[in-house]
Order: structure tokens, then C-alpha cells, then sequence
């Protein structure tokens, strides 16, 4: 099948497969837990675009992996689960770790096959991994008294779902679209929006043509992150991370492209940014017309071919237009690349947020992958850490799992060996992932691990702060995570200044193994999403 990484985490049921999977030339990957494996599974899919193998147990092994295996379902990761399973024989329950895998994984909306017998186990596997390679997440529930069982022929069992179909552009859509961009009083401050879906339809060319004929501003959601870098109209990310000049720019568009991006709250800073805009959104999935904002045309197709065939059909008709661009405009947004747009709050033991990622991407090696989890720390990372492109920049929010990234940056610090990975983490979710954190030591891996640490769960602060009620739930006192991280084999530091940062230059250059740093941010420092996406606030 071509599968050569596997990530693993041992159970009885499974360790004869692992050991036969390592005789067979698969390179195993062992975590501390079932999250862990799953968890760097996705990671190396993402970062490889080639699924690889997570091996877990039955039972429990498949509830402590249920979040991380969620998070890689909704991201499309291509990724191959092998889950130990109960056998059928076992009417009474006699198995301690029974369960109805079957009902959770449907329940999460994983797709998933059972083997039901040793007869179909190779062409159930086939298929399975067919299917992973075209970008599922699939779990093969291997039950115990098939694994044991011996293989006397090979039935011709169905061999999964025919590949999908890619939706060509629907023709009579994009006229119209192309009817909007000729007429000056609907589209003379224009602006193109690429999402995840148009960087994975590889369609970077297309969409910088058609900025270049239509005079459009670029711009990508995060999951698009740089893609337009260079680009002296690039506005970069679009919504909560937008500097207030590029926000400006976008509120006074008058015609958003948007090519496989979902228009999320985020991006739209609550629907507030386009709110006086005309939206023409092309992608090829239908369910994502309307899902956050209804569109004023959708364009049913695959972001590259809807964005050639609108290029084809305004060279048709002799198009060109200088639209939202000029000097001033270049200027404004070459300002608001480069320039700082916040009063630095950081005090005694504390840096403020945006200040650290400011300095860190400066002593970070250039030739990184930024990986970042979820929690309020996250505007600070995002904002502030830059990428070289997008293959640089993985952020597992799909199912909004605080600590879920943590397992993944180690998948993708063994897929890109090459590079620096950098994991920027809240000291809640560095807290929830310790386990594996000592596998990155074991497997001396090129990672680099940014904690802001606040001693609290940031975002819930700040949201009872903006009720008006108590905060101590949502605090506490952490240990050193230079000492933690010491002791699980890390290099590490404490970092409370900007001088702190600029002294760490020398050691993350050509780094060998995995190294912590223990940022003592300040909590008084609030992310502007807190204000919209909790209290509606526009």
C-alpha cells in the first residue's frame, strides 16, 4: 500500500500487528497515549499530503483517541486508523473494554469499517487506505478473533466509495460574476479571498492572474496563511488578525471573491466586514453556500478551474481593470505589514503577547513549520509568527481542542526532518499533552515549543472578566516548564523580556533536538475575538 510511517501506541490486541508491521519495513512511531499516536498520524498527513498508519487498542483506546481522531476527520486529513475492536462472540460482556465502536465513530461522523472476518481483511484494508489517500480519515476496527484468525483465500468484498468527482465550474455562474467585475459601479475596490480549499486545489497562479486583470486586492483566511506573499498587494490574513489599516481596506471592498473559503466568523469578523459587500463564493462542496454567510452568487466548482475559466472568460471579453489598486494603496498596505499597531503592555515577569511573537520571529529559524493550538494565544502566534507559505502553517482547530496540537507538531516534525518545527501552545494545552511531549525528546526531533503562559485557561479569563464575574476558576499556579521541560529530556529557558528572547538567537540556530520555552505573558492583554465570538459584539 505504500505506507512506510506508522504511530502507535501498544495494547495486547494489536502488539503482534505492531511487530509485523515493523517486520514489513514500516517505521513505528510509539507514544504515550492513544490521543498521542492519533494525534501525530494527523500531523505527518498534513505535513506529508500522504496518509500514514495510527495502530490503537479496543475499547478505551479508541475513547482516549476519539478528540484527536475528530480534530483529523473534519480536517480531511489523509490517515489510516487500525483499532483493535471487541470480538463478536462476547453476547454477555465479558470483555471489560467492550463497546459499540461502531456507534461512536458514526456518532463523531468518522468513517470507519469493521472486519468481520479473516476472508476479507486484505481487501477491507485495501480499501480503507484507498480511501485515506484520497484525503479521509477512515479507522479499520480490527476485531480480536479475526486478528488471531488465519487467511485461507481473499473474497472480492466492495473496495470502498469511486474516487470523488471534481465539480467543473458551473459556465452560466461564472458569466455573471464576470458581468459584476465589468461593471465600475459593482466592483472598483474588489478583493480576492483564498481559503484552505483554494491552496489545496493548488490554485496560487490562477487567482494572482485574475488580482492582476481585475485590480483586486489578495487576501487568504488563516488556513491559507502566506500564500500571497511577496505579493505587493497582499493584504494577508483576513478577519481578526487583519492590522486596523488592511481591516479598513476591507471594509470600503465592494466585491469579495472568496475561492474555498468558508467565510467563517473569523474571517468575517462576525459578518461584520462584508457587511456592506457583495460576495460571489466559489467552492465545491454545495454545503458550504450560506454556512456562515449567504452569498450573492455560488459558483459550484474546483477553486483553480472556477478561477481559469473566469480568467478565460474576461480575456473573452477584453478585460482589464486597475480597480482597488494604486500607489496609496500599495503604501497603506506595505505600512500595515511592517509597522507596530499596539501599545506594548508587558511589565516586570511578563511580556506582552504581541511583543513576544514579535521578537521570536525574529530568533526562530527562518525555514519553519508553525503549527498552533487552540486557546486564546492563538491571535498573538497567528498575527505575529510568520510562515514561508502555507505548507508551513497547520492549525488543527476543526474541532476547537485546546492541547490537540501538540501531539500533531510531532508528526510533522517527523514529516518535515528537514525543518525547524515550531508548536506555539497555552500553558492549559502544554498541561493536557505532557505525555507525548517526552516522545519529541526520545525521537530527538527538530521542535521548538513557544508556551504562553499566563497560569490561567486565557480565553475563559477573559470572557467571565467581560461578564463582570470572578476569574479565579479559571486560574491557577503553574510549575516551571523549564524545569519540566528539563526533565523530560527538552533544552529550555524562561522568557519574561524581549532582551531574554534576543539571547536565544545563538541556541535555536541548527537546533538537534527538542527545546521549551517558558513565556510569562501578560494576561491583561485581550485578543479581540473574545469581544465578537463570546458577546456578539461587532
Amino acid at each position: 500500500m505504500g505506507i512506510r510511517v506508522g504511530f502507535a501506541l501498544m495494547s495486547e490486541e494489536v502488539a503482534q500487528l505492531m511487530v509485523e508491521l515493523g517486520r514489513q519495513g514500516v517505521e513505528l512511531f510509539l507514544s504515550r497515549h492513544e490521543a498521542g499516536a492519533v494525534g501525530m498520524a494527523d500531523g505527518f498527513g498534513r505535513a506529508a499530503g500522504s496518509p500514514a498508519v495510527a495502530v490503537i487498542g479496543r475499547g478505551p483506546g479508541l475513547t482516549n483517541a476519539m478528540t484527536a481522531l475528530t480534530t483529523a476527520a473534519r480536517s480531511h486529513t489523509p490517515l489510516l486508523v487500525l483499532a483493535g475492536a471487541p470480538s463478536a462472540d462476547d453476547p454477555h460482556q465479558r470483555d471489560p473494554k467492550q463497546l459499540g465502536q461502531e456507534t461512536l465513530l458514526a456518532a463523531a461522523g468518522i468513517p470507519h469499517v469493521t472486519v468481520t472476518g479473516a476472508e476479507s481483511a486484505v481487501s477491507c484494508l485495501r480499501a480503507a487506505h484507498a480511501r485515506a489517500t484520497r484525503g479521509e480519515t477512515v479507522v479499520l476496527n480490527l476485531r480480536m478473533d479475526t486478528l488471531a484468525a488465519d487467511i485461507e483465500g481473499e473474497s472480492d468484498s466492495e473496495v470502498g466509495p469511486p474516487p470523488p468527482q471534481v465539480a467543473l465550474p458551473d459556465r452560466s455562474a461564472v458569466s455573471l460574476v464576470a458581468d459584476l467585475l465589468s461593471e465600475t459601479w459593482a466592483a472598483s475596490r474588489p478583493v480576492i479571498l483564498a481559503g484552505r480549499g483554494a491552496f489545496r486545489a493548488g490554485a496560487r497562479r490562477e487567482l494572482a492572474e485574475l488580482a492582476d486583470r481585475t485590480g483586486s486586492l489578495l487576501g487568504t483566511t488563516l488556513m491559507a496563511n502566506s500564500m500571497f506573499s511577496g505579493h505587493p498587494f497582499d493584504i494577508g490574513v483576513v478577519g481578526t488578525f487583519s492590522p486596523p489599516d488592511a481591516a479598513e481596506l476591507l471594509r470600503n471592498a465592494d466585491l469579495v471573491l472568496a475561492f474555498g473559503a468558508a467565510l467563517n466568523p473569523f474571517t468575517t469578523y462576525g459578518g461584520a466586514l462584508f457587511n456592506k459587500t457583495r460576495i460571489a463564493q466559489f467552492d465545491s462542496d454545495p454545503a458550504a453556500f450560506g454556512r456562515f454567510l449567504e452569498p450573492d452568487i455560488a459558483v459550484l466548482g474546483d477553486a483553480r478551474q472556477a478561477a481559469a475559466a473566469l480568467l478565460e472568460e474576461l480575456a473573452t471579453r477584453g478585460h482589464q481593470s486597475n480597480g482597488y489598486r494604486s500607489p496609496a494603496v500599495a503604501e497603506r498596505i506595505a505600512a500595515a505589514r511592517t509597522g507596530q499597531n499596539f501599545v506594548d503592555r508587558s511589565r516586570p515577569g511578563a511580556i506582552d503577547p504581541r511583543t513576544l511573537m514579535r521578537a521570536l520571529d525574529e530568533v526562530l529559524p527562518r525555514e519553519r513549520v508553525l503549527v498552533v493550538d487552540p486557546g486564546h494565544h492563538l491571535t498573538f502566534s497567528c498575527t505575529y509568527l510568520t510562515v514561508p507559505g502555507p505548507d508551513h502553517f497547520v492549525f488543527p482547530v476543526d474541532f476547537g481542542a485546546v492541547g490537540s496540537a501538540a501531539s500533531v507538531a510531532l508528526g510533522v516534525a517527523i514529516a518535515r526532518r528537514e525543518s525547524t518545527t515550531v508548536l506555539a501552545i497555552g500553558d492549559g494545552g502544554l498541561m493536557m499533552a505532557l505525555a507525548d511531549l517526552q516522545t519529541a525528546a526520545r525521537y530527538a526531533l527538530r521542535l521548538v515549543v513557544v508556551v504562553s503562559n499566563d497560569s490561567g485557561f486565557g480565553a475563559e479569563v477573559h470572557y467571565l472578566q467581560a461578564l463582570g464575574l470572578p476569574d479565579e476558576l479559571a486560574r491557577y499556579k503553574n510549575p516551571s516548564f523549564e524545569q519540566v521541560g528539563r526533565a523530560l529530556g527538552f533544552d529550555a529557558a524562561t522568557v519574561t523580556t524581549v532582551e531574554e528572547v534576543s539571547q536565544l538567537r545563538g541556541r535555536l540556530d541548527n537546533i538537534v533536538g527538542p527545546v521549551l520555552l517558558d513565556c510569562r505573558v501578560a494576561s491583561e492583554v485581550r485578543a479581540e475575538w473574545i469581544e465578537f465570538y463570546y458577546l456578539g459584539k461587532r
